[in-house]
């Protein structure tokens, strides 16, 4: 757990010259998310804004577990196609509270923070297999779309 929102990792993957539908790719992953039953881990699409406060608002496709979140975009880019994902960890807003108060809040807040050995493997599952349904959702778009996987995608 953070004190302040975390970017741990990000990934992306650009198909040059392809034309996908963002909908169905959220589906994609959202099925595969879902077959292997995690506990507690909740699927949703969310708009964030692309810059300020009046701009555009961006579908993103969010896997959640406790205090980490995957936020992916599949999206047009011209005449190519990316996908791109972000792993967030959000922060202990109640470590961050009890830290304002003092050697004892601090303590109570160093406390909060620790885990147990049960709850870091945990959250090394979460994170490892959002990483590889990522990867298994775009390599299924490379296999349908007559992609190789060791076939670059830049342009020429």
């Amino acid at each position: 757990m953070a004190t302040v929102d975390t970017i741990h990792t990000h990934g992306y993957q650009h198909f040059a010259e392809l034309q996908l539908s963002s909908a169905d790719f959220y589906k994609t992953l959202e099925s595969m998310v879902k077959q292997f039953q995690y506990p507690d881990v909740t699927c949703k699409i969310e708009e964030l804004r692309e810059g300020g406060l009046l701009s555009a608002k961006r579908k993103y496709f969010t896997i959640s577990w406790e205090y980490h979140k995957y936020l992916v975009c599949a999206s047009p880019f011209g005449k190519s196609f990316f996908i791109s994902w972000w792993h967030r960890e959000g922060a202990n807003t109640g470590a961050n509270i009890a830290g304002k108060f003092g050697a004892l809040g601090k303590a109570v807040a160093n406390n909060m923070e620790k885990k147990t050995f049960y709850e870091i493997d945990s959250q090394i599952m979460f994170i490892n297999c959002m990483d590889a349904i990522i990867q298994a959702a775009i390599d299924k778009v490379k296999a349908d779309k007559g992609f190789t996987v060791e076939q670059p995608q830049l342009l020429n």
